[in-house]
């Protein structure tokens, strides 16, 4: 007889989908592996939720799904680790960057208890604002721009401060260089209910401003009481500027940097040759033919232009991309070596006399800066790299392997003072804390200078006449040149500027042609001068602020040249009594 169907029990099957359990593992493994990125703690969250599902119906085989159970969990956690890692990390790096921006901006505290010096601006309605006329009154100058984060965030805290307070007690006025369309555009969509103007040129200390947002608080007496650089809360800005005035007789404003005195003979400048090259970039001098007399060599697109010292073009050579900086070098047995790179860029390039590139260095937080020098005394250079994000300073090999790396922060300027028969090479950088480290040629650390405690980004080096070392470097509004002890020989104006690590700041070589060495910089007038390393200028030229780059070709026994770049012009000047 045959049984009844419902006496029977149904066999549970041995082939339960096992997809939810195969998706749980291999979500659980990318999981782990992806863990350093937010993408990995996604796929651990979905693979840990299939997993629990597929073991929540009783489904087989269980194996997959309680590892991919458990790989997911630790994916997930890894995962959170990792992002609180790098949160730890950029909240370090922000108060870096901060910190430093803040250090490169003048020091105004020398200014606290001076009379505000005199400036007259006219805001968006078209009246005119002149200090002189609001003696008697709190002032609160805030000088910020439009696009710049911690201006917009504390634009509110002024319109509060405006509408708390008397316009015959407290006036209020934002400065920027912007236009006044776009400021226009600004106050309305924000509401901005005091004065705003657009105005560049000003004098000293708001000429001097190099971080943003910054604010003088001007008392009663028009005696300037405080200085404020970068965001602050609104306690604090109400505090400053309802503060009570300074007390006793203000002082006297402080003296500007000194002017080089002038040589006992001074060399009038006079234009040898100039030569357009459309599209010219950067520029550089060395021996490109590897027979020791130098060549100016000019970077247009991407092509260099070899030029003599007369400014004839002897050759051309394709260059495997644009650069916004060159410098040439030397390979004792393969010849002339040049490297390129762009601000912003991530990438150096050598290339070779035909410009077939030979090999590159990469930082993917980008590169800062690089320099050629022998470090060896061989007669072959190396080149040393500055990297950004706190990649550190790097030594290569002439044929691209690296020697050395020091961890610092943000490397701006480098510089080799290369070996010799007696003397062996020097290394120097200039980093985010704003110092200037000195190295050997092994990379080992020899000091750290901040001559006069300041902060110094601009940078070079060279080795003088008499063989001693000189570093030129710019902290703010001056110049500062001094040995490798930190020991000062002499200081002058500079023109401030915390982004012009990226261009040319300073050339050295021979231009008088007696042996010795000058220094060629752009002076706070925005002249390009001519100095001795004993701090005595022996020429200078009008508006070489224009300038994009200059170079020294030394020739031994002969005067050297003076080689400019601007506005897509290769000039070449000399020097006579």
């Amino acid at each position: 007889m045959e049984p009844s169907t419902s006496d029977c029990t149904p066999v549970p099957s041995s082939s339960s989908s096992p997809g939810l359990g195969i998706a749980s593992l291999v979500l659980g493994i990318l999981a782990l592996v992806l863990s350093f990125l937010i993408l990995g703690g996604i796929l651990g969250l979905v693979g840990l939720a299939l997993g629990m599902g597929h073991l929540a119906k009783r489904r087989q085989p269980v194996a997959m799904a309680r590892w991919g159970v458990a790989l997911s969990i630790l994916g997930v956690i890894a995962s959170i680790g990792f992002t609180l890692l790098y949160y730890s990390a950029y909240q370090k790096f922000t108060k870096l960057m901060q910190s430093a921006s803040q250090s490169e901006g003048v020091d105004f505290t020398k200014w606290e208890g001076v009379i505000a010096p005199e400036i007259s601006v006219t805001n968006l309605d078209g009246q005119s604002i002149q200090l002189s006329k609001l003696k008697g009154k709190r002032i609160v100058l805030d000088f910020w721009a439009t696009w710049c984060p911690p201006c917009r965030r504390e634009i509110p805290h002024f319109i509060q401060l405006f509408n708390q307070t008397s316009r015959d007690d407290l006036v209020i006025v934002g400065i920027s260089d912007e236009d006044a369309k776009t400021l226009g555009e600004f106050v309305r969509k924000q509401g901005v209910n005091y004065p705003i103007a657009s105005s560049k040129n000003l004098p000293s200390p708001y000429v001097d401003i190099q971080s943003i947002p910054t604010t003088f608080f001007i008392d009663r007496k028009g005696v300037i009481q405080t200085v404020a650089v970068g965001y602050h809360e609104y306690d604090d800005l109400k505090h400053d500027a309802l503060a009570t005035d300074f007390p006793g007789a203000p002082k006297p404003a402080p003296e500007g940097p000194p002017v080089l005195p002038d040589a006992g003979q001074v060399l009038k400048p006079s234009v040898l040759w100039s030569k357009p090259i459309p599209g010219a970039e950067a520029l550089c001098v060395g021996g490109w033919e590897n027979n020791g007399i130098p060549r100016v060599l000019v970077a247009g697109g991407s092509t260099l232009h070899v030029l003599d010292l007369t400014g004839a073009e002897t050759s051309s050579v394709p260059l495997p991309g644009r650069f916004a900086l060159i410098e040439c070098g030397r390979n004792k047995e393969k010849g002339a070596r040049l490297l390129g790179y762009n601000n912003w860029g991530h990438d150096v390039t050598v290339v070779d006399h035909s410009g077939k590139k030979l090999w590159s260095v990469s930082s993917l937080a980008g590169v800062d800066g690089a320099h050629w020098g022998d470090l060896n005394g061989d007669g072959t250079d190396e080149m040393i790299v500055g990297m950004n994000g706190g990649g550190g300073l790097e030594a290569w090999s002439a044929d691209g392997n690296k020697l050395w790396s020091v961890k610092l922060g943000n490397v701006w300027n480098q510089a080799i003072i290369s070996a010799t028969r007696n003397q062996p090479a020097r290394v120097f950088a200039t980093e985010a804390g704003g110092s200037v480290r000195v190295f050997d040629a092994q990379g080992s650390p020899l000091a750290t200078l901040r001559p006069n405690g300041g902060y110094y980004a601009q940078m070079a080096a060279c080795r003088t006449t008499d063989k001693t070392i000189q570093i030129a470097a710019i902290n703010g509004d001056k110049t500062a040149v001094f040995d490798e002890t930190g020991k000062i020989a002499w200081t002058t104006s500079a023109i401030g500027n915390h982004g012009g690590w990226r261009t040319s700041s300073f050339a050295d070589g021979d231009l008088k042609g007696d042996g010795g060495t000058e220094w060629a910089f752009i002076d706070g007038s925005g002249n390009l001068v001519i100095a001795t390393p004993n701090g005595q200028r022996i020429s200078s030229i009008a508006h070489g602020k224009e300038f994009v780059s200059f170079a020294i070709a030394s020739q031994p026994g002969k005067s050297g040249v003076l080689v400019t770049l601007g506005k897509g012009t290769v000039q070449a000047y000399t020097f006579q009594p």
